[in-house]
C-alpha cells in the first residue's frame, strides 16, 4: 500500500504549531523506542505510560518533530499541539494511506453482548443484497477477499488503516465493524465516520480498565461521535444500560429504540422455537419480515432485530433481509450447538460476564424440560468483581461446573474460589481446574433431555496459561469427549450422580 506524505494542519483541522506553520511527513511512531530517524514522534498518553515523558527520547532516536498534547519548552524540534494525540495518530494513519475509509459505507456496532453476532448476521444481509462486505470484529478480520484470525475486537489504528485500504482496493462497498469500549476510550477509530450504529446492552464488563459502571457507559456513548451527519443510532432498549444512555443523548438527536417491548420503533415477536432453531416476526420500518433462524434464544432473537434495523438503514430490501439472516446456521462458538448423537443437547458459548450467563441459563431452560447443566469460568487479570456476580447469574441451572477460562498470570484455584464465595449455596456446584476435567463431568451429569453449556470461550482455540498459550477449542474439546462418553454404555441411560467438590 503507497504511504504518501501529509500536511498535519490540513489533515488534522484545528491544530496549532510551535517552531514551525506545519509539518508534513510519511512516517510517523508512537513507540519512542522504535523511532527511527526522520519519524515524526506521536506523544501518547497509555493507561500505564504517557509519551509526553519520552520526548527527549524520541528525538535522541532521530524524531524530526512531535506531536503533542501541551507543547515543551524543553526540546528544540517543531511541535504540532493538538487536544488529543491517540485520535490525531488515528487520523494520520487513515490520511497517510489516501483517506481509504471515506469510499465504504461503514456500520459500527458496540455492546457487551451482542456484537459478534449483530454483525456476522449483518454482513451475511448485506452479500446476500449484493454488496461486497468486509468485515472487522471479534472473530476474524474480513477485507473482502481474505479472512485472518483477529487480534482483537477493534485493531488498533494503524492496522485499521491498512485494512480500510485494502477493502477500497478489493471494491469493498460495505464494512461492518464490531467496536469496543476499549476502542471507543482509546480513540482507534477517530477518523472512521459510521453510516448507522448500534448499541446492543450495556452489563457490566472490564471494570478493571473503565473502573465504574459510569465510566463503562461513558465509553459506549463514545460511538455516537463517530456518526456522520444525522446518520442514526439504534440503541436496544430493553437494556437498562441502553435507557441510561438514551437519557443522555440530546433531544435533536437520530435514535431508533429496538427490542421486545411495545413502545421499541422495531420490534421482534418470537413465534416458536425448539433447540434447533426458532420462529420470529421483526417489525421494521419497511414492513413485516417472518424469519426462521437456527440461532436460539431471546438474547439471539435481539441480536437478528438489530441486524435488521442496521440493515434496513443501508437500504436492503426486507426480501434480502430475510434471505440473509436465514444464510446463517450458526456464528461460531455463539450457542453453538455440538451434536456427536448424544441424547441430550450441548452447547458452546462465549458467554462470560454475568448478563451474558443468566441469558444462557434462560435459553437453556426454554429448550428443555429437564435440567439445564452448566460449565463455566473466569478470566484471569480482568474484572475480579464481575466474578461473584456470574456465580449469582449461573444460580438458575440445575447443576454448575465451576473451572478454569483463561487464567492468564493468575492462579485458576484462586479464580475459581472467587466465583464460588458468590454461590448461596454450593450443593449443586463442582469444581475442577483443569478445563477438560471440568467439561467431561459436565457431560458426564447429563441425562436424556438435559441441556448442557459450555460457557465462556466460545470460539477461542488457546487457552492462556501463565506465560503459555495451549491448544484448547471447547468445540473441539466437547465433540471429542462426547465421542468417549458414547462408547460408556451409560451415558445415553443418564445415571444420576450426586454433586461433589474436587
Amino acid at each position: 500500500m503507497e504511504v504518501r506524505s501529509i500536511s498535519l494542519r490540513a489533515s488534522l483541522g484545528a491544530v496549532s504549531f510551535v517552531g514551525t506553520g506545519d509539518i508534513i511527513a510519511s512516517q510517523f511512531c508512537c513507540d519512542s523506542r522504535r523511532v527511527q530517524p526522520g519519524d515524526v514522534f506521536v506523544a501518547m498518553r497509555g493507561s500505564r505510560i504517557d509519551g509526553h515523558r519520552h520526548l527527549e527520547a524520541a528525538i535522541a532516536a532521530g524524531a524530526v518533530s512531535v506531536i503533542v498534547e501541551r507543547p515543551s519548552s524543553h526540546i528544540n524540534v517543531p511541535q504540532c499541539v493538538v487536544a488529543d494525540t491517540r485520535a490525531a495518530f488515528a487520523r494520520i494513519c487513515l490520511a497517510r494511506l489516501g483517506s481509504p475509509q471515506r469510499s465504504i459505507n461503514i456500520t459500527g456496532v458496540t455492546g457487551t453482548n451482542g456484537k459478534t453476532t449483530t454483525t456476522w448476521l449483518l454482513r451475511s444481509i448485506l452479500e446476500t443484497a449484493g454488496r461486497t462486505t468486509g468485515l472487522l470484529g471479534t472473530l476474524e478480520y474480513f477485507d473482502g477477499r481474505t479472512a485472518e484470525q483477529a487480534s482483537l475486537t477493534t485493531p488498533d489504528p494503524e492496522q485499521l488503516a491498512q485494512y480500510m485500504a485494502q477493502m477500497a482496493q478489493n471494491q469493498v462497498t460495505d464494512c461492518v465493524m464490531e467496536i469496543s469500549s476499549h476502542a471507543l476510550d482509546q480513540q482507534r477509530c477517530a477518523g472512521i465516520r459510521l453510516t448507522a450504529a448500534a448499541i446492543t446492552n450495556i452489563t457490566q464488563d472490564h471494570f478493571d480498565y473503565h473502573g465504574d459502571a459510569e465510566k463503562y457507559r461513558a465509553a459506549k456513548l463514545q460511538i455516537v461521535s463517530l456518526l456522520a451527519g444525522e446518520k442514526p443510532i439504534l440503541l436496544g432498549i430493553d437494556d437498562a444500560g441502553c435507557q441510561a444512555i438514551r437519557k443522555q443523548l440530546t433531544p435533536d438527536r437520530n435514535v431508533i429504540t429496538f427490542g421486545f417491548t411495545s413502545d421499541a420503533k422495531m420490534r421482534v415477536e418470537t413465534l416458536s422455537y425448539s433447540q434447533t432453531g426458532q420462529s420470529l416476526r421483526l417489525f421494521l420500518d419497511s414492513g413485516t419480515v417472518e424469519v426462521y433462524t437456527a440461532l436460539v434464544g431471546r438474547h439471539n432473537a435481539l441480536n437478528l432485530l438489530a441486524a435488521a434495523a442496521l440493515a434496513e438503514q443501508s437500504g436492503v430490501a426486507t426480501r434480502d433481509i430475510r434471505d440473509g439472516l436465514e444464510r446463517v446456521l450458526h456464528v461460531p462458538g455463539r450457542m453453538e450447538l455440538i451434536n456427536a448423537g448424544q441424547p441430550f443437547a450441548v452447547f458452546v458459548d462465549y458467554a462470560h460476564t454475568p448478563d451474558g450467563i443468566a441469558q444462557c441459563v434462560a435459553t437453556s431452560r426454554l429448550l428443555t424440560s429437564g435440567r439445564v447443566i452448566l460449565a463455566f469460568g473466569a478470566g484471569g487479570d480482568r474484572d475480579r468483581h464481575k466474578r461473584p456476580l456470574m456465580a449469582q447469574a449461573a444460580q438458575g441451572a440445575d447443576q454448575i461446573v465451576v473451572t478454569s477460562d483463561n487464567p492468564r498470570s493468575e492462579s485458576p484455584a484462586r479464580i475459581i474460589a472467587d466465583i464460588l464465595d458468590g454461590f448461596d449455596s454450593n450443593h449443586r456446584v463442582l469444581s475442577f481446574v483443569d478445563r477438560q476435567q471440568g467439561i467431561r463431568e459436565a457431560l458426564r451429569l447429563a441425562q436424556p433431555g438435559d441441556v448442557v453449556i459450555i460457557a465462556g470461550r466460545g470460539h477461542e482455540k488457546t487457552q492462556h496459561i501463565r506465560d503459555r498459550r495451549i491448544s484448547f477449542d471447547d468445540r473441539r474439546v466437547t465433540r471429542r469427549l462426547l465421542v468417549e462418553l458414547l462408547s460408556d454404555s451409560t451415558l445415553p441411560s443418564g445415571s444420576q450422580r450426586s454433586a461433589r467438590s474436587a
